[in-house]
C-alpha cells in the first residue's frame, strides 16, 4: 500500500493504475479507528484483483484528529458531523483522484458502514455496498442511542438533519448490497441494519441484497466476516468479467 496526499485528501492506495481499473474498493474505517489499521484487510482485497483505497476520515489520522474519540461528549458532538462530512465530500474526492462513480464499491465498518450506506443512498451509479456493523437507518439508530444512553428524545430539527442523509426512502443504486452484523453488538444496535434490510427488500423489492447475522458476536469485524466480504467481492468481479 502506498500513502498518497492530494490537496486536503490523504489516503492509502493499493496500486497507482486506478484509471485502468473498473472495480475500485473504497474502504471506510470506524469511529476512533485509523486508515492504517485497515491495511491488512486492504491487502487481502487487493489480492483478488481490486484496487483498494482507504481514505483518511475527518477528525482521524492526519485530518484534525480528536484527542479522545470515546469521551461521551466528544462522540455526541462529532460522530454525526463526521459521517455527514465524509458523505458530502465523496464526489469531490473521486474528482480529485480521477475515479468514476460506477467503478467504485463501498465497504465500511462501524461508522464506516454509516458513511458507505449514506453515500450509496445518494449515488445510484455505485457498483456495490458492504455495510459491516453499521447502519443505513440513521434516525432509528440515533433514537436507540438516546434511549440506551438515557438522553433526551431527538428534536425535530435534529431528526430533519438526519433524514437528509438517512438511507431510508432515498433513491438507491440497483447494485449488490451486503449487510453483516453481530447479534450481540453493544455499540451499534443491529436494529438499524435490520430496518434498512427490511426497507430495501420489502419496500424497494430488491433481490440482490444479503444480510448475514453472526451469532454471539459483539462489535467486531471477525475473520468470518472478512471471508464473507471477500467471497461477495469476488462474486461481483466474476459477474463483471463474465
Amino acid at each position: 500500500m502506498e500513502r498518497i496526499v492530494i490537496g486536503e485528501y490523504k489516503f492509502y492506495q493499493s496500486t497507482n493504475n486506478i484509471q485502468n481499473k473498473d472495480k475500485i474498493v473504497i474502504l471506510y474505517h470506524g469511529w476512533g479507528g485509523t486508515a492504517k489499521g485497515y491495511l491488512e484487510l486492504a491487502e487481502e482485497i487487493a489480492q483478488e484483483g481490486f484496487v483498494v483505497l482507504i481514505p483518511d476520515i475527518l477528525y482521524h489520522d492526519e485530518r484534525f484528529p480528536l484527542e479522545n474519540h470515546f469521551d461521551s461528549n466528544v462522540t455526541r458532538n462529532y460522530f454525526w458531523n463526521t459521517v455527514f462530512h465524509t458523505i458530502n465530500e465523496y464526489n469531490e474526492f473521486l474528482r480529485v483522484i480521477g475515479v468514476k462513480k460506477n467503478s467504485t464499491i463501498l465497504v465500511g465498518n462501524s461508522m464506516g458502514g454509516f458513511i458507505a450506506n449514506g453515500i450509496f443512498a445518494k449515488e445510484p451509479e455505485i457498483s456495490g455496498l458492504a455495510n459491516i456493523n453499521g447502519s443505513g437507518s440513521f434516525v432509528l439508530t440515533e433514537k436507540i442511542f438516546r434511549i440506551r444512553d438515557g438522553r433526551d428524545e431527538i428534536s425535530q430539527a435534529e431528526e430533519s438533519r438526519l433524514k437528509k442523509y438517512d438511507s431510508i426512502d432515498k433513491m438507491i443504486s440497483l447494485s449488490p448490497v451486503l449487510l453483516m452484523h453481530g447479534d450481540s453488538d453493544t455499540i451499534i444496535p443491529i436494529e438499524g441494519q435490520k430496518n434498512y434490510y427490511k426497507y430495501i427488500t420489502k419496500e424497494e423489492k430488491r433481490t440482490n441484497v444479503e444480510m448475514e447475522i453472526f451469532e454471539k458476536v459483539n462489535h467486531e469485524f471477525t475473520p468470518k466476516m472478512v471471508q464473507k466480504l471477500i467471497a461477495w467481492l469476488k462474486e461481483i468481479k466474476n459477474k463483471k468479467e463474465g
